[in-house]
């Protein structure tokens, strides 16, 4: 699937460092950066007719709105990805599609490790884990897009494709950008939403914050065909 292939690019190409692909690191990693505004100067990404200055640091996307807030960022680098973390986090907790550890199986707690991984947040039930999944992180990152794909497909709010307004029918080309799960009727398709994916995310976002949660299923109730389960924050 390529969502899923998308993630195993992401994994492995920041477990490879800096001999990787940049642009490619890049763009795995853009659907899910979490600011809007240059890390060091605050100032808006891409203000003024400004074209923002995307960089790979030790195997992670950053942004900023010139490359003077580069240099300043080398020189110092560890508060501004403080920042950068506490963004992301910030940004994923609330949907985040596990409630067990993606290398140990075992259930997470108050004592799990909540760290990121390029640019998305994981969390993992002890430090001995959290470490495998940085030397290697391809199965974890797999792992969590595929929770996020499950968790949000059960309540996807669309019967349309977002760039044809095709249906799009019971098996959909499913694509995560980002966090987020994007259905489609064809391949095609798929290629006219990475050229402009903001109006298609916005039908998505509009979709679901309209649609109403699924009513709560009463005792006895087991056997009744219920609604859907209530929708992700996407």
């Amino acid at each position: 699937m390529r969502c899923l292939l998308s993630a195993a690019l992401l994994a492995t190409l920041v477990a490879a460092g800096p001999a990787s692909d940049d642009a490619a690191l890049i763009a795995a990693q853009k659907p899910s950066y979490p600011l809007t505004t240059c890390v060091m100067s605050g100032k808006p990404l891409g203000g003024g007719g400004m074209t923002p200055v995307d960089v790979i640091y030790e195997g992670r996307l950053v942004s900023f709105c010139c490359s003077k807030c580069q240099a300043e960022f080398n020189k110092n680098p560890a508060e501004a990805l403080k920042k950068l973390d506490d963004a992301i986090i910030k940004a994923q907790s609330a949907d985040y599609p596990l409630d067990t550890c993606p290398n140990s199986g075992e259930k997470l707690d108050a004592k799990a490790k909540t760290f990121v991984v390029g640019t998305k947040m994981i969390k993992t039930c002890c430090d001995d884990c959290k470490k495998e999944i940085l030397a290697d992180p391809s199965k974890a990152m797999a792992k969590l897009d595929a929770a996020y794909i499950a968790k949000q497909e059960k309540s996807y709010p669309l019967t349309k494709c977002p760039i044809s307004d095709e249906d799009i029918g019971d098996k959909p080309v499913k694509l995560l950008y980002g966090t987020t799960l994007v259905e489609f009727c064809c391949k095609d398709c798929v290629k006219d939403f990475n050229k402009e994916p903001k109006v298609a995310l916005a039908k998505i976002a509009a979709a679901r914050s309209a649609k109403p949660a699924a009513p709560a299923q009463k005792a006895g109730d087991g056997d009744k065909a219920g609604g859907e389960a209530p929708h992700g924050g996407h």
